[in-house]
């Protein structure tokens, strides 16, 4: 046996590979996998799927073979396997340093309704939404790991979930995933997944047919996981407000689990009364923001997977960077491709693929082209700085955050490479930039840095407008 600490090993290889690799290879194929074990001179990494050791093992075996070797002073064979399935672990604490105050409501001696679940509201669930089905990257990382938390502990810990973002962006999925997550635990559970105009309907049909108002009112308010899309569309509107205030507050008094989504945040919502905009605000709010590059192309891989489309990398970063606005985006451009391939057999090159993108010759939808120069003219602009104290050994907090955004959106938005940034920005370490991409990362994913957030949010919506 290699007396090494495999976890180590595995990380310094990854490590290794981001300095050559694009960012968006890294986080698609290399998400998931680990060394599972170890001989006097074969390592057997393992993969979360045949796909992704398919890949791997075709284009990446030889680097990682070298890697390895180089670190363990061995010559090292290398073998990939897809990894045994594990019994997914309940989770015991909350996703955040502190878990909202309404776990001090709960009660012990609340009995949960036993009923067969059923989707009440006249909409199902749709079972092609999973949890594992969302990619994951910096956009979403923490509305996902909230929706883990939810499907684990229902009530408990981030009650309401409110999920708020622009069209497209994965909101939807979520719900039905979520849905369909806590379904598969707890079949018993009376689940009720709606959209808010369905709500309204429901109630305006009851009133109209003059039906009884109870019956309408036990459709959600026994319900003990509440999904409910696009709540925005409450605006205005003062009867169904006040009949989901009551529901809502019925379900929070039950400690049952209810998930909102919406386009925008609560303190946006015009039209909808200051009591229930305070009690959206009473849960965790998390925000979906459109997916960045690594995130995009990662997406098209997987659909190009779903669909049984063989693309090579110029094409799937091709639809990458031309799907800049939401997931929706990509899936339509993915169709396209997959239209076209069931009545024709011709290989899939570039070229084709941008003509079937745009039929006819018709000009593609011109958009902003994303160089390391725009991106230096708005960070500096926003930061009121300029390149040469990005390029400068300058080490002031005023300095430090614009260049390590600098670092983080030209290896995510532009997919460079650690050497490629560590140049452009005065001869640094490729471990500095490393270092500095992480840092980024690690105060948006944690929510704690809510300034920076916001900052990266701004430059990103100037990046492709």
């Amino acid at each position: 046996m290699l007396s090494v600490d495999v976890g180590n090993l595995w990380k310094q290889t990854l490590g290794a590979l981001e300095i050559d690799l694009d960012p968006a290879v890294i986080a698609t194929w290399f998400k998931n996998t680990h060394i599972y074990e170890t001989t006097e001179n074969k390592i057997i990494i393992a993969c979360p799927d045949s796909y992704s050791r398919n890949i791997i093992e075709n284009r990446y075996a030889e680097k990682i073979r070298l890697i390895i070797s180089a670190v363990t002073g061995q010559k090292i064979v290398i073998e990939f396997i897809v990894k045994p399935q594990k019994i997914q672990q309940t989770m015991t604490g909350p996703l955040f340093d502190e878990a909202p105050q309404n776990n001090s409501r709960s009660n012990p001696n609340a009995q949960p309704t036993s009923i067969t679940n059923q989707e009440t509201s006249g909409y199902k669930l749709n079972t092609s939404y999973t949890l594992d089905k969302f990619i994951v990257g910096i956009s979403n990382r923490v509305v996902h790991a909230a929706a883990v938390s939810v499907v684990e502990s229902p009530g408990q810990l981030y009650n309401p979930l409110f999920i708020y973002g622009p069209s497209g962006v994965g909101k939807t999925h979520l719900l039905h995933a979520i849905g369909n997550a806590v379904k598969e635990k707890n079949p018993d559970l009376k689940i009720v997944y709606t959209s808010t105009e369905q709500f309204v309907n429901d109630m305006i049909m009851h009133i109209r047919q003059k039906k009884d108002m109870q019956a309408f009112r036990n459709k959600y308010r026994t319900s003990q996981l509440l999904l409910i899309d696009d709540i925005q569309f409450l605006s205005g509107k003062e009867s169904s407000q006040e009949e989901f205030y009551h529901t809502f507050n019925e379900l929070y008094q039950l400690n049952n689990q209810i998930v909102i989504a919406s386009d925008r945040e609560p303190s946006q919502l015009s039209g909808v009364a200051d009591r229930l905009i305070s009690r959206f605000k009473g849960g965790l709010m998390t925000m979906i923001s459109p997916p960045d590059y690594e995130t995009r192309l990662a997406i098209v891989y997987t659909r190009a997977n779903e669909l049984g489309l063989i693309l090579n990398d110029s094409i799937c970063q091709y639809i990458a960077e031309r799907a800049i606005q939401n997931i929706r985006e990509i899936y339509g451009l993915m169709l396209q491709i997959k239209s076209y391939t069931v009545t024709h057999n011709d290989p899939l090159t570039l070229h084709l693929i941008k003509s079937i993108i745009n039929p006819g010759g018709e000009p593609a939808v011109v958009r902003r082209k994303i160089t390391p120069e725009l991106i230096f003219d708005l960070v500096t602009n926003h930061f009121n700085t300029n390149m040469k104290e990005l390029c400068g050994k300058k080490r002031t907090q005023e300095i430090v955050t614009p260049r390590q955004l600098t670092m983080f959106l030209l290896r995510n938005e532009l997919g460079m490479n650690l050497k490629e940034i560590g140049n452009i920005l005065g001869g640094r370490d490729h471990t500095t930039v490393m270092h500095g991409c992480e840092r980024v990362k690690s105060d948006i994913e944690s929510n704690l840095n809510v300034l920076l957030k916001n900052q990266l949010a701004t430059i990103r919506q100037e990046l492709y407008s």
